[in-house]
């Protein structure tokens, strides 16, 4: 039982993963059907949840819409793979989980301070924003996604301090 407790712990940043690839799907379906209903619910569903990962991805130069949604796809079975065989891949499953925390994170904290941008002058405590409206705290799918993001992160320093002491 515990053993299957950690295998779903350790498919958090997996989900994560995967969740971007389909906010990518999203994305190539309001391309294609502009006045689809369902693609706009799915759209604007992961839209406060992926929007800034998606966008940085997306900003790397030669990382196309295409490209970008094979590699979270990659991403997401690979961590499928590091979750049922987390004795093989210690610093990659390390590395995986931590990325998909801090794409989260980064969502979270973007969220937090999302409004609308100001003219010439900002003040400390209001940052320059964008216009969209980013309703992160309405949002169970962020939080359940950081949530499990954050036990994997927690699982795998446990098996960093596990190894460390028993050498």
């Amino acid at each position: 039982m515990p053993i299957a407790i950690f295998t779903l712990m350790r498919l958090g940043p997996s989900l994560a993963y995967a969740t971007a690839s389909i906010f990518v799907l999203s994305m190539l379906l309001l391309e294609s059907y502009p006045s689809s209903v369902s693609a706009w619910w799915l759209h604007m569903t992961i839209l406060p949840v992926m929007r800034e990962p998606i966008y940085l991805l997306l900003a790397v130069p030669g990382i196309g819409i295409w490209s970008a949604m094979v590699l979270l796809m990659l991403a997401s079975i690979f961590g499928i793979r590091v979750a049922l065989q987390p004795q093989r891949h210690h610093r990659s499953g390390f590395i995986h989980a931590h990325i998909a925390l801090i794409a989260t994170g980064l969502t979270m904290g973007r969220a937090a301070v999302a409004q609308a941008g100001l003219s010439d002058f900002t003040l400390p405590q209001l940052q320059r924003g964008d216009w969209s409206f980013l309703p992160l705290s309405y949002s169970p799918l962020a939080t359940f996604l950081f949530i499990s993001v954050f036990a994997a992160c927690i699982g795998c320093h446990l098996r960093v301090i596990k190894r460390t002491l028993s050498a």
